[in-house]
């Protein structure tokens, strides 16, 4: 019942010509936002990341996140006809660093980050730059998961997922493939390093920084943005500089700071676009005594 009615939304989605259906995505954002869809979390974020901005100016963000998921909820199920007809070349716009990862014939690994949409900004790298594998979180339920795959599949993304063997993940960098990677959600403690993140330590993902040091890959960060004037998105991506440790493990430290940072810095250009509903500082090092979030 819940997959025929998402099913029947996404068809929705897909019928109506991109204007409308961005002025949709609006009135979806618009809607998350009265009804103050992940209003604490949000808040609590903003209120990190920005300490010196009133609540006038978080109100404007909150809304314009919620604007923001609306517009990646209505292009994703687009995806797919974006790129079979061609369109996508003209939605999607390779701004800087295009040059640069297609000169990477031995693969690379790409670092990326919920801002704007993070969705397109995959159908659009692999469009530029065939080979893109994406590192994805399998759904709970086995038809939903199966649908989102199909999309991203038919977007011209491969998809290797979290629970899978490791020997995956390296199978793609050692056939100069490109593996795609967010790194900038909350990370357990296992599975991550604390670095700074708009000044407070925020427990990060590691395992782009470990794959880029043991297999010696280059490693980049990209970002996309929307301008909302021409209704156009675009691509930045650049090879992240970092410093050389003493040992592999400072050296991949190094690097997870250096895409973290990337991340912060991209997300000061657009905070109305980040997607700020994920509790990014919620693991801390000693839980009992620091406690962000409700």
């Amino acid at each position: 019942m819940f997959l025929n009615l998402i099913k029947a939304v996404f068809s929705i989605f897909r019928k109506i010509d991109r204007k409308t259906a961005l002025k949709l995505s609006k009135v979806i954002g618009f809607t998350l936002y009265i009804t103050n869809y992940r209003k604490s979390v949000v808040e609590k974020n903003l209120q990190i990341a920005f300490p010196e901005k009133d609540q006038k100016w978080r109100n404007y963000i909150r809304r314009k996140c919620m604007e923001n998921i609306g517009r990646v909820l209505i292009e994703f199920p687009r995806q797919p006809d974006y790129v079979k007809s061609g369109k996508i070349k003209d939605i999607v716009i390779f701004e800087k660093g295009l040059e640069e990862i297609k000169n990477e014939k031995g693969g690379a690994i790409i670092t990326t980050a919920h801002l704007s949409n993070w969705e397109i900004a995959g159908a659009g790298l692999a469009y530029y730059v065939p080979g893109l594998v994406s590192l994805a979180y399998r759904q709970n339920n086995r038809d939903i998961n199966q649908l989102i795959t199909k999309i991203r599949n038919d977007s011209g993304i491969d998809i290797v997922f979290h629970d899978q063997p490791l020997k995956k993940m390296v199978q793609v960098l050692q056939e100069g493939k490109f593996l795609g990677i967010l790194v900038d959600q909350n990370a357990l403690k296992h599975r991550g390093y604390f670095v700074d993140f708009f000044g407070l330590k925020a427990s990060t993902v590691n395992l782009p920084a470990k794959l880029a040091v043991k297999f010696k890959k280059p490693i980049y960060f990209l970002y996309i943005y929307f301008d909302e004037k021409s209704q156009v998105y675009f691509l930045n991506a650049e090879k992240l500089i970092y410093q050389e440790g003493k040992t592999e493990e400072e050296t991949t430290y190094n690097i997870v700071q250096a895409y973290t940072k990337a991340v912060e810095e991209a997300v000061r250009k657009y905070p109305d676009q980040y997607l700020w509903v994920h509790k990014r500082w919620k693991t801390r090092e000693n839980e009992e005594v620091e406690k962000i979030y409700d």
